[in-house]
C-alpha cells in the first residue's frame, strides 16, 4: 500500500515581476498538465532524465504568490525524493527552492541554489552578527542563553503545533537546572516525546541533548529556542 506523501515547495525569485511571470507560466502549464508538477515543469523547461520520473507524479493542491516568492502545496505516492525538478523550476527565475517532504510523520527538507542542491549553511548563507544594543543585553539576562553548544536535560512541559507550512510542534522544556527552553520542529526530539499508543505527549521523560540555545519570541515574548539538537538520548522516566 502506497503511503501519500506531503511536498511543500517554496522558490524566491530575485524580484517580483519574475514571480509573477513564472508563476503566471506554471499556473497554465498545470491547468494543461492535470495539476501534476513534473510534467508541468517539463513541458516548460525539459527535465533531465525525465523519464525516470514519469511514474513518480507530485499533484498541486494549491500554488501561492507573495511578493517574489512562489510557495507550492502538493502530494505525491512516491518514495522517491523530490530533487528532480529543481534545476527546471529554477529555469523559470528561481535563485532559492526549498522543498519539505514528508513521508508517514518523517519529515526531510532539501535545498537548493540556482536549480543545484546545497546543503542549509550555504542555502541560509553567511550571516552577519549584529551588535547586541544595551536593551537587548538586558533582554537576554532573564533568558537561558549559554554561549556555544551545551548539554541539556530536560522534560517536556507542553506542546502545541506551530501552525506553519512544515507542520512544526513547539515544545515548552524544563532542564534540571529548572530552566525554561523550547524547540521548534518535527524531527527526533518531537517524536521522542510523543507517547504514540497514548495518542499524547509523554511529560516524564528525561531527555538529553547537545544545543545552541538562541533567543527567538513567542506570542510576542522574547524566549530561549533550542537550535540544532545532537547527541539525543532519552535518559529515564521521572515516575
Amino acid at each position: 500500500m502506497s503511503i501519500e506523501a506531503r511536498i511543500s515547495i517554496t522558490a524566491t525569485f530575485t524580484d517580483e515581476e519574475t514571480a509573477k511571470a513564472a508563476t503566471s507560466e506554471l499556473k497554465k502549464s498545470l491547468k494543461k498538465n492535470n495539476d501534476e508538477l513534473s510534467s508541468s515543469l517539463d513541458t516548460l523547461h525539459p527535465i533531465e532524465n525525465y523519464i525516470d520520473y514519469k511514474n513518480d507524479s507530485i499533484n498541486v493542491e494549491s500554488i501561492n504568490r507573495k511578493s517574489n516568492v512562489l510557495s507550492i502545496s502538493s502530494y505525491t505516492y512516491s518514495s522517491v525524493e523530490p530533487v528532480w525538478f529543481a534545476k527546471s523550476l529554477s529555469q523559470l527565475g528561481a535563485i532559492k527552492i526549498f522543498v519539505r517532504g514528508q513521508w508517514d510523520g518523517v519529515g526531510r527538507n532539501f535545498y537548493f541554489m540556482d536549480g543545484s542542491k546545497v546543503s542549509k549553511k550555504i542555502f541560509d548563507g553567511d550571516k552577519p552578527k549584529n551588535e547586541l544594543s544595551e536593551k537587548d543585553i538586558e533582554i537576554n539576562k532573564s533568558l537561558f542563553l549559554p554561549e556555544g553548544r551545551v548539554s541539556v536535560k530536560v522534560q517536556l512541559i507542553s506542546a502545541w503545533a506551530a501552525g506553519d507550512i512544515y507542520e512544526s510542534m513547539i515544545l515548552k522544556l524544563k532542564t534540571t537546572c529548572e530552566n525554561t527552553i523550547y524547540y521548534k520542529g518535527t524531527g527526533q526530539i518531537v517524536d521522542i516525546f510523543w507517547a504514540s499508543d497514548r495518542e499524547e505527549f509523554n511529560t516524564s521523560l528525561v531527555v538529553e541533548f547537545s544545543t545552541v540555545l538562541e533567543r527567538g519570541k513567542i506570542e510576542n515574548e522574547f524566549v530561549s529556542f533550542a537550535k540544532r539538537p545532537t547527541k539525543i538520548n532519552v535518559l529515564a522516566n521521572s515516575t
